[in-house]
């Protein structure tokens, strides 16, 4: 999946902070499933939150080599593994 789609696909989740987590809930038409609730951990909510209509996975990327002091390789799974599972809530 590229970041792109993922961007789009946002408008597909309800995205609320609760406590100093974030929980995503995907939508299906105008209702929320809510038998697949997804907490972020910070990485996950990181991406989330830089998925921008601008940014591009080499960006992000980059972002969190600054913020976690992570290697590209390993930040680069990240996205993909976070990418991967909310794209499975729609294909499975």
């Amino acid at each position: 999946m590229e970041l792109q789609t993922l961007y789009r696909m946002k408008s597909k989740f309800v995205a609320r902070e609760v406590g100093n987590e974030m929980i995503l809930v995907p939508l299906s038409g105008n209702v929320a499933q809510m038998n697949e609730l997804f907490t972020l951990n910070e990485t996950a909510r990181f991406i989330w939150e830089n998925a921008t209509e601008t940014n591009t996975i080499r960006d992000i990327e980059n972002l969190m080599t600054e913020q976690f002091d992570i290697d590209p390789v390993t930040a680069k799974k990240d996205i993909e593994q976070f990418m991967s599972k909310l794209e499975s809530t729609f294909h499975s």
